[in-house]
């Protein structure tokens, strides 16, 4: 009798995006000897072969896959197995030798389903398992077997026979997963919320009910970084002493960096600073390059400059930030690195380090306000105000309003801002605290501290002007000073090339404003400039022929508004400038475009007088598209005649571009209407080669299918044929399959390929819904069983040798 008994040798691991790799061992003992069975488990197969030594032994199975490994994972011994990693190629390899013997076997296929497991193996499987055994297979014999692969049929009523899972008694047992399952499930939840004491609750149960758990060293390495949340001075011992006893246990997990981690911290936080580098040399020796060797390296850093030891500290911090990939790591280590250069006297670059936080990764302050606003309370005490005014700033756009923590933060801002020249911004925030109500005193004094920016700068200075006639226009609302402080900081704005700003005021000016229609032209050559096409287009959207703009640019910009779909507007600058034109190239410029935005807004005789006047006078290449134009426009009018003569043009200027397949499809339905087979031939193969060439089959499969037709009144069935075959693949309409696969039937019945036939009907007849196709198909099919009656058989058998 044997018995088998299961270790988790390897947690799961995650690879790049979302493949996870299984591993574990199953061991037992059956005849008197051990045998041990390591199991292989993917998401998707993948490829594990066997290599024989000098005595026809297995000396050697590699397993190969897709993907690189990210989580660190080392070479793991086991009394049957030496298993090591490989990176190669961008591949992640797993070599195993044996320690005795072994052997692979596939388990593609599920042993407790009721399907039929065939004698033959794909190379590739998402499931494999190698046997380590001592003298012979246990269980198992490798003779070889000579008989035929016979396989063995049975009725669905009555299924295959099968035997369930058994008990160490040999006796049938539930393979469901136990109770510790859920458990764990909720230790996990209570951690991914930080709840740390629930989570030690938690597992403190669990560890009564299930001790022997298949999750115990989880749950324990858990129960480390939970104690490690939680610890304060004195339960520093008790991670510690844990964290090592998990060490011993498990040296090859793969959260052995995380856990180091631990311990060095834990250390270093009861100032065993020699205890402390031992577990952080470890992590810089063994794990270089490891997510937690890098938030080693920066906690190392902190205990060197908390000691005074600085030489090396700014290596270490840039160091990190120069190789992680994990923006929480590189939030922290620019974050360390701001610290170093304020308390080194380097402001600017502090701050520049702070900020790029908040442009990278706002959350690392948002999620963490209470930490950080008081240490930007820090930084300002010591005379640094604009980096921490913008990062509370953005923590007043997340915290609760009702906290009285609120009031204070808009304060700071306000007069962080102001102390860093900010006055606009100063202004704002000192408005919206003169609007909330609080203290009367201390509202006093933020009114005394706004109306002081006014005086901050010399009168001539544009900054303080601005700002004053902000304070005219809030105080004198509705009068005509409110005006005139308004027409001011619009030229004041526009001398300081803030365009922006004045574009910003619109709704206040008068739409012919001469500043406001500069400052929208210096915002539409910039946009140009700078190739944001989207936003050339909303001011030319607006402004349209209005905007003061040089030749170039004003073709710019129609070309954005096209692109962009504001028809309306760029059909009011090509109607004013081709009027305009002058010269024979700018003729062509506007009316080539003139002739597009007026098909484009169904305006098909303007758009035909348009692009014919351009078919006629340009030579230039990059309008040959202005005869699709006119065509088309023609062809809307209901002028075939005419636009049919341009057919040769078109054919010379466009060739095969992709307009082509639009007119194609215009000369198929004439001859469709026509019913003139050759032309039908001649435009459907057209259409269907420029499908082909741009991958894009939107007249599939009514191009075939007409293509069909006139082949099949020529009875050039083979042609038809494989037509239809080609069409297959783009058919996606339910009712279009059924009538595809119907002609395919038909077709392949004319060409006398039974087989082919049926299994085109059969695919047919399997199609969801109801139709006068499907209906043909059936009784097609009958037909041919009528007069085959073998053939269902036939084929059946065909398909289950196709399964084995």
């Amino acid at each position: 009798m044997g018995f088998i008994k299961k270790s988790l040798i390897f947690v799961v691991f995650l690879l790049q995006a979302v493949y996870p790799i299984e591993f574990y061992i199953n061991s037992g003992r059956e005849g008197g000897q051990n045998f041990a069975v390591l199991s292989i488990v993917d998401d998707k197969p993948f490829i594990c072969k066997e290599e024989l030594n000098r005595n026809s032994e297995v000396g050697l199975i590699t397993c190969e896959f897709d993907v690189k490994l990210v989580s660190r994972f080392s070479k793991s011994d086991s009394l049957f197995f030496n298993i090591s990693p490989q990176i190669d190629n961008n591949k992640f390899i797993l070599n195993i030798t044996p320690k005795k013997k072994m052997k692979l076997f596939s388990l593609e296929f599920d042993i407790n389903s009721s399907t039929p497991i065939p004698q033959e193996r794909n190379e590739s499987s998402s499931r494999w398992q190698i046997i380590g055994y001592e003298d012979s297979l246990p269980f198992l014999d490798d003779r070889i077997d000579d008989g035929l692969n016979f396989p063995i049929s049975f009725s669905s009523q009555v299924g295959y026979p099968k035997v369930g899972p058994l008990d160490y008694k040999m006796e049938p047992m539930s393979d469901n997963v136990g109770l510790d399952k859920d458990h764990f499930l909720k230790i996990q939840s209570f951690m991914s919320r930080k709840s740390y004491n629930e989570a030690l609750l938690a597992i403190d149960e669990m560890s009564a009910l299930y001790p022997n758990s298949i999750f115990k060293r989880d749950v324990l390495y858990l129960k480390i970084l939970a104690l490690d949340g939680v610890s304060s001075n004195e339960d520093v011992e008790d991670v510690i002493d844990l964290a090592k006893m998990w060490l011993d246990a498990y040296p090859t997990d793969i959260n052995v960096p995380e856990v180091l981690y631990v311990i060095a911290k834990s250390y270093a936080k009861m100032q065993f600073f020699d205890e402390a580098f031992y577990y952080y040399n470890r992590l810089f020796k063994e794990y270089k390059g490891d997510k937690f060797e890098l938030l080693a390296r920066l906690e190392y850093g902190k205990n060197l400059y908390a000691r005074g030891d600085r030489n090396v500290v700014l290596d270490m911090y840039e160091s990190v930030l120069e190789e992680t990939q994990d923006i929480h790591i590189a939030s922290l280590a620019s974050f360390l690195l701001a610290e170093f250069y304020k308390n080194t006297g380097d402001k600017n670059r502090a701050q520049e380090y702070l900020l790029n936080i908040l442009q990278a990764n706002p959350n690392y302050y948002l999620d963490s306000i209470d930490i950080y606003y008081p240490i930007m309370q820090d930084w300002a005490e010591e005379g640094i105000y604009e980096a921490p005014a913008e990062i509370v700033e953005a923590m007043l756009d997340v915290v609760d309003k009702e906290r009285p923590i609120y009031i204070d933060m808009l304060k700071d801002v306000a007069m962080w801002y102001d102390n860093a020249q900010k006055l606009e911004l100063a202004h704002k925030y000192y408005k919206i605290l003169l609007g909330l109500d609080f203290n009367a005193d201390e509202k006093a004094k933020i009114k005394k501290l706004d109306d002081e920016l006014l005086l901050k700068y010399d009168e001539n200075n544009a900054t303080k002007r601005l700002e004053h006639y902000d304070y005219v226009m809030q105080e004198y609302k509705g009068q005509e000073e409110e005006q005139k402080a308004l027409e001011r900081k619009v030229e004041t704005l526009y001398e300081l090339k803030k365009y922006k700003e004045v574009f910003d005021m619109r709704d206040s000016l008068e739409s012919n404003n001469t500043m406001l229609l500069e400052s929208v032209g210096e915002l539409t050559k910039d946009s140009i400039k700078r190739e944001d096409c989207k936003e050339a287009a909303f001011y030319g959207s607006l402004y349209s022929n209005t905007i003061p703009l040089d030749y170039d640019d004003k073709l710019a910009l129609f070309d954005c508004l096209y692109k962009s779909q504001q028809y309306k507007p760029a059909q009011n600058i090509a109607q004013l400038e081709s009027e305009k034109a002058k010269l024979k190239e700018e003729r062509e410029d506007w009316l080539y475009r003139l002739g597009w935005v007026m098909y484009k807004l169904q305006d098909y005789p303007k758009a035909s007088m348009a692009s014919r006047d351009v078919v006629i006078i340009s030579n230039n290449e990059k309008y040959n598209d202005a005869v699709f134009v006119l065509f088309m426009s023609l062809v809307h009018q209901n002028r075939k005649e005419e636009a049919f003569s341009y057919l040769p043009k078109l054919e010379d200027k466009l060739k095969d571009k992709r307009e082509m397949i639009e007119v194609y499809r215009i000369m198929l339905l004439d001859s469709l209407d026509k019913k003139d087979d050759t032309a039908i031939t001649i435009y459907a193969n057209k259409l269907i080669a420029l499908q082909d060439k741009y991958s894009s089959y939107d007249y599939s499969p009514w191009v075939e299918l007409s293509l069909v037709e006139a082949l099949n009144r020529d009875s050039k069935f083979a042609e038809s044929l494989e037509v239809i075959n080609k069409a297959i693949p783009h058919v996606a309409n339910n009712n279009q399959k059924v009538q595809v696969y119907y002609l395919q039937g038909y077709l392949n019945s004319k060409l006398n390929k039974t087989n082919e036939a049926y299994k085109s009907y059969s695919e047919c007849e399997g199609i969801q819904g109801e139709s006068p196709w499907k209906t043909l198909c059936i009784d097609a099919k009958n037909l041919i069983l009528r007069d085959n009656p073998n053939l269902d058989s036939n084929t059946t058998q065909e398909n289950n040798d196709i399964q084995g």
